[in-house]
């Protein structure tokens, strides 16, 4: 009799241990699953601005009209959104920057699609025809499941003085 109950306990054991293993099993393949596709970081939009030798220091500040108040900036756009993405680009001249964004009718506008992690890289050309001092904003914007551009809250400004030969 002794013994029967020494076998009714190693059964017992070896069940709890098998529903033990079961749960562990469980919770390791359903933490994996939320550590892997749930807290993936968002995708995000990327711009930035190159000078005319593709650096990132030489900008330009002060421009003489009629001699040389086109410049060119490169900007760079890179989507990082995990899947392709159409873009917008707005740039605006403007007195002051104060909200973004800024509420001007563009200059110009560039439109473009992106696949996955690749890179927009074209220079955006800028005339200034008067003297004072200027904002030139370029604002990113990204097509919704709607078909409208939204603002991604990317943007670079270039602050500009126009000058006239005689100031």
């Amino acid at each position: 009799m002794k013994n029967n109950q020494i076998n009714n306990t190693v059964e017992i054991d070896k069940s709890h241990l098998a529903v033990v293993t079961t749960l562990i099993i469980v919770c390791c393949v359903v933490g994996g699953y939320f550590l892997v596709y749930t807290l993936k970081p968002p995708g995000y939009h990327e711009m930035y601005l190159f000078d005319a030798q593709n650096k990132i220091k030489n900008y330009p500040q002060t421009v003489i009209i009629n001699q040389n108040n086109t410049f060119n900036t490169h900007t760079v756009v890179t989507n990082n959104m995990r899947m392709w993405q159409e873009y917008q680009i707005q740039v605006k001249i403007v007195h002051h920057t104060i909200y973004f964004p800024v509420n001007a009718p563009p200059y110009s506008t560039y439109e473009f699609t992106l696949d996955a992690d690749q890179s927009w890289n074209n220079p955006i050309s800028v005339t200034i025809n008067e003297e004072g001092n200027y904002s030139v904003v370029i604002e990113l914007y990204a097509k919704n499941n709607e078909g409208d551009y939204v603002f991604t809250d990317n943007f670079c400004v270039l602050h500009i003085k126009a000058l006239t030969s005689h100031s």
